[in-house]
């Protein structure tokens, strides 16, 4: 074929390929981040509801819009996921934290589980970005142009002048560094502690020396131990007086063969006496407290380290159980820095830290030259969102009958004197359907935690005992790390309040192959009645785990090993699944979210065997540029959904491994139905058939339906339904044989459809 022939065809078919992929999901799927419903604890309206949590954050301020006041930026290690609040300004002319996630996408890509701090390093009045890159340092210019952040690679990585020659300025991955003006010459030098852990290192930025220019990024090895000091065996063990000349850090009459500890430091340089000296706080990665090192010599490169103080700050002091870091900026709008706390971990290791509480704040009563940090709380930030600590899962259900969404959230767990332990809590809906305002009720829903020591706590409702009633399912690790589901039984009847008796728990029989991270979701995948389990697995493959049992006892058996053949990609693991119809179509989608941070929509498959369709990965629209927002949303992502607007379209609430939600706001284009009566009329408004007892109804129409004999003879009562809203007829007085169902739908022509009961 004549090569610009090849040229146009491709051209039309790259344009094609998204209509026709429009075309064969019936319309487009998006949903925007949302804040608009309220959340209430203890009375209080929670400022950022829905930002989803925060483990350990790593503090910067930025200016992210075009006002005069700096914005704030968090970095969390744990899901390297970055956080954007603005100063907005309010009526009182006081400010406030206001959570702004379509700024997040605005900057680069973090190596996972490392560190991000802002520093202006050359004098722009732009804060410049400081990372790490593999086993040394990378920076990126901020060179961002009307009001939008850009970044332009400087370094990657650094390099300075070392003993032998142009070296790479090496920083552990573990640490956090600090990046200031040291000697206090105008240019930007960096403090990291050496590769064994033991002692720091200055690299003196030498632009002003050689070149008189503050702006430059040339860095030279001073010494071998800044400071004259190093970092022993235990916690609060250090050795003074070195003699930072010699090679290996040896010290003149000291003992040489002390125990160098594993590395993994975090560093704040800090004037904390007002001598104009500035001194050290620095935490360890296996020590619970910040240690305060007084600078008796001078700036960089005279410091000379001969004190310290085990605990600070003196009241209050900071405890987070294993390696807290540092950092100083203007968090509450006086014009002076002040001083937060949050944990440098990968994770809860040994499930010692609350994440509920894990952000302390001291604020400066002092002054920036003589600060005076004192105590004000834990849960800086935290306090204004929904944050059970670690691993939300959330689902959406009517609890008290009267007609809106209520949510209940699992989370990973929480040290009590009992342990680590998970627990349910439920937010009351006080709103209406098409304006929620959820109202914590209580952390313990049902008082769980109490009577099951259990981890990882997801929670679900279905009917599982075939009763036509929704049941309390919740699925968790024991003490021994093995997972168990176990349900509660509604004695209430559907769409009323739910009567749950948490002394009377039923254990569902485990299907093979439970792993202890699975994301179990119950659904009718073959359409007989009866409530399957998909399990979301470790490998990133979904399960299909078949309902061989009975309505009343059911029993679950590995039918499909994966389930739609999802195409697995590194690190999507676990997905967590939610079924729904997203657009009105009439045909439920299934939606993922995966460990990794990722939701992906499918087309569900018309039968267990068939591979899924991905329609869509990339759902969530900016509000800023319009365009697919390419932020993560968190980590370990546990997906719910429901209608909470009452526009007809589900809202997705996603849970995070920050012990958060996301509230998605469905903007999807809706489909009305426009298909021939005779079509309509085709599609499985009641099933299934044969049952064994339990008939569901689904129709586009309000109407009226009632199930009669081959005679024409009502044999059951009439049921008022709602338009696409699930009803279920029980047909358990009945005796086997062939039946009627007649649907009458309001102002459109009567429907009929014969069904089968088979016990």
């Amino acid at each position: 074929m004549n090569p610009n022939c090849m040229k146009k065809l491709f051209t039309v078919l790259c344009f094609l390929i998204p209509l026709l992929a429009q075309a064969q999901t019936g319309g487009i799927f998006s949903f925007r981040y949302d804040a608009g419903a309220t959340v209430k604890i203890v009375g209080k309206n929670l400022i950022n509801p829905w930002a989803g949590g925060i483990n350990g954050a790593q503090y910067s301020t930025i200016h992210l819009n075009a006002d005069t006041i700096p914005d704030l930026v968090t970095y969390d290690r744990q899901t390297s996921r970055i956080m954007t609040f603005l100063a907005e300004k309010q009526a009182d002319a006081s400010y406030l934290w206001r959570y702004a996630p379509q700024y997040e996408e605005q900057f680069p890509a973090i190596t996972f589980g490392t560190w991000m701090l802002l520093v202006d390093y050359d004098h722009d009045g732009k804060k410049d970005l400081f990372t790490h890159t593999n086993g040394g340092l990378r920076i990126l210019q901020n060179a961002s142009e009307n009001g939008k952040l850009s970044w332009k690679t400087i370094a990657d990585p650094v390099y300075h002048e070392g003993l032998s020659g142009t070296l790479n300025l090496y920083i552990n991955s573990v640490d956090i560094p600090a990046i200031l003006d040291a000697d206090d010459d105008g240019d930007i030098d960096i403090l990291t502690y050496d590769i064994n852990g033991g002692t720091a290192n200055l690299y003196q930025n030498m632009s002003v020396e050689r070149t008189n220019n503050p702006n430059g990024l040339d860095f030279k090895r001073i010494g071998f131990c800044w400071g004259n000091f190093r970092t022993d065996g235990d916690c609060n063990e250090f050795t003074f007086g070195l003699d930072c000349i010699y090679v290996g850090n040896e010290t003149k009459g000291a003992n040489s063969g002390a125990r160098v500890m594993h590395n993994g430091n975090s560093m704040l340089v800090i004037d904390m006496d007002g001598d104009g000296n500035k001194d050290l706080l620095v935490a360890h990665v296996t020590c619970p407290n910040v240690s305060l090192l007084i600078n008796e010599g001078g700036n960089a490169p005279n410091t000379r380290f001969t004190t310290f103080r085990g605990a600070f700050p003196t009241a209050n002091p900071i405890s987070f159980n294993t390696f807290p870091a540092l950092y100083s900026e203007d968090l509450n709008f006086d014009g002076i820095k002040d001083l937060i706390a949050s944990p440098n971990t990968y994770g809860n290791t040994d499930y010692l830290i609350d994440f509920r509480a894990s952000n302390w704040f001291y604020k400066n009563t002092g002054t920036n030259k003589l600060p005076n940090f004192q105590y004000v709380g834990k849960s800086f930030l935290q306090e204004d969102m929904i944050d059970l600590g670690e691993g939300a899962t959330p689902f959406l259900a009517d609890l008290d009958g009267d007609g809106d969404m209520d949510l209940l959230v699992g989370n990973a767990g929480v040290r009590s004197d009992k342990g680590y332990q998970a627990s349910i809590a439920h937010f009351e809906n006080t709103g209406t359907k098409s304006k929620p305002t959820f109202e914590l009720r209580t952390t313990d829903y049902l008082k769980l935690s109490e009577k099951f020591l259990l981890t990882d706590l997801k929670v679900a409702i279905a009917d599982i005992d075939g009763n036509n009633s929704l049941d309390l399912i919740f699925t968790g690790n024991s003490i021994n790390r093995v997972p168990e589901i176990r349900y509660i039984r509604n004695q209430g009847v559907r769409g009323a309040v739910f009567q749950l008796d948490a002394t009377n728990v039923q254990q569902i029989p485990m299907p093979d192959r439970l792993g202890i991270i699975d994301m179990p979701t119950w659904y009718d995948v073959d359409r007989d009645g009866k409530t399957d389990l998909l399990l979301g697995k470790q490998n990133g493959t979904i399960e299909y785990h078949r309902n061989t049992g009975t309505a009343t006892a059911p029993k679950y058996e590995l039918a499909r090993q994966n389930y739609g053949q999802l195409n697995v990609l590194p690190g999507a693991t676990s997905p967590s699944i939610v079924i729904i119809d997203l657009n009105g179509d009439q045909h439920p989608e299934l939606i993922t979210g995966t460990r990794d941070g990722n939701i992906k929509l499918y087309q569900l498959p018309d039968q267990p065997t068939n591979p899924m369709q991905l329609l869509d990965s990339t759902l969530v629209i900016n509000e800023l540029t319009q365009a697919s927002d390419i932020a993560i949303p968190g980590g370990n992502l546990a997906l719910a959904a429901a209608d909470l607007n009452d526009d007809g379209l589900p809202e997705l609430l996603v849970g995070t491994l920050t012990g958060g939600v996301r509230y998605l706001l469905n903007t999807s284009e809706k489909i009305i139905h426009t298909g021939t009566e005779e079509e309509e009329a085709k599609l499985p408004w009641v099933f299934p058939s044969p049952t064994d007892r339990f008939l569901k109804v689904k129709s586009p129409n309000n109407g009226i339906v009632q199930v009669l004999n081959l005679l024409g003879q009502p044999v059951t009562t009439r049921l008022a339904v709602q338009a696409h809203t699930e009803a279920t007829i029980d047909l358990g007085a009945l005796p086997i044989g062939v039946y009627l169902v007649r649907l009458l739908r309001d102002g459109q022509p009567t429907w009929h459809r014969k069904v089968v009961l088979s016990k």
